[in-house]
């Protein structure tokens, strides 16, 4: 099977990985997003989906737009028969959408028809659901609508942030889609449309969410920094610097928001309703620490106010 795969985000490089090791298919081209800037001096960095392949030997295509005159020939000229999409960041015109002989897919990292859009880990993680899972969908123009194929679910446990629930539906995708397309070939699976009106959108995630509100509740903090964590992270300020939070919980203790208090060595930050445990916090220019180990530093930070 002739198969195009378009993706730039990590969570997409188990599965290309699984694809180029399964012997049912043949990757002739994987379209991926352009070398951006990245790190401390802002180098033209490839994404990691054009580094793994290049390790597999696979063919790299780095339009700006897939679906101007020159990605239309490339794609046409290869006659795919299957092309598949993950965490690829550009929609899909139907000129591109026509293309492969069978069919367009998307493996999106939601249950559909929840969490359409661009960061739907990290909103599963703010919704407090106790679920997440992989939608192998067949694609349509607008964005996450198409009818679903399979799903499969795994739960979302306490201790899930991001980075930790990006890596299980990492391998569960590596794990479960390339069948999906198999049977698809096959003729195996007729896709069923999703209900609208359980549709539900996320939007894409900037820096500036990750800075906290005291004003807001303690658990939707504590989710935040669950669904925050690695990018773009969650901080506060204090004393003109910035206080990264990487781990806390939420607490029914009240008081002003954003003052610091300790009771029997717990460090707390009082919210809108409840309070947050601070765990493990990193001070701009530091090292991360735990907060006990922090407050023998910096001692100062009891009775202050976070903003």
């Amino acid at each position: 099977m002739k198969l195009i795969v378009a993706a730039t985000g990590d969570i997409a490089v188990p599965l290309l990985g699984a694809l180029a090791a399964d012997k049912r298919f043949e990757i002739p081209l994987v379209i991926t997003g352009v070398d951006k800037p990245a790190g401390r001096k802002m180098e033209l960095t490839p994404s990691s989906v054009k580094q793994a392949a290049r390790a597999l030997g696979l063919p790299v295509f780095q339009p700006e737009s897939v679906n101007d005159k020159t990605g239309v020939q490339k794609l046409r000229a290869i006659a795919p028969d299957l092309l598949l999409v993950m965490a690829y960041g550009q929609l899909l015109s139907a000129e591109v959408l026509a293309i492969p002989r069978l069919d367009c897919v998307n493996a999106h990292v939601s249950l559909l028809p929840r969490h359409r859009g661009a960061s739907p880990v990290q909103n599963a993680l703010l919704a407090g659901d106790e679920t997440a899972g992989i939608s192998v969908m067949k694609m349509t123009e607008a964005m996450d609508t198409g009818p679903v194929y399979r799903q499969f679910p795994i739960p979302i446990v306490p201790d899930d942030d991001a980075m930790t629930l990006s890596q299980k539906l990492a391998k569960l995708a590596a794990e479960k889609t390339p069948d999906v397309l198999s049977a698809i070939a096959e003729g195996e699976l007729s896709p069923q449309p999703q209900d609208e009106s359980q549709a539900t959108f996320c939007k894409k995630i900037s820096k500036a969410d990750g800075q906290i509100d005291w004003y807001e509740p303690a658990y939707l903090i504590a989710r935040k920094i669950r669904a925050y964590a690695g990018w773009p992270g969650t901080w506060t300020t204090w004393n003109g610097k910035m206080l990264k939070i990487l781990q806390a919980a939420a607490l029914g203790q009240t008081g002003e928001p954003g003052v610091v208090t300790q009771k029997d060595a717990i460090i707390f930050v009082s919210a809108e309703k409840g309070s947050l445990k601070l765990i493990t916090v990193q001070l701009e220019g530091k090292k991360a620490m735990p907060a006990q180990e922090f407050i023998k530093g910096y001692p100062d930070l009891i009775n202050s106010k976070l903003v």
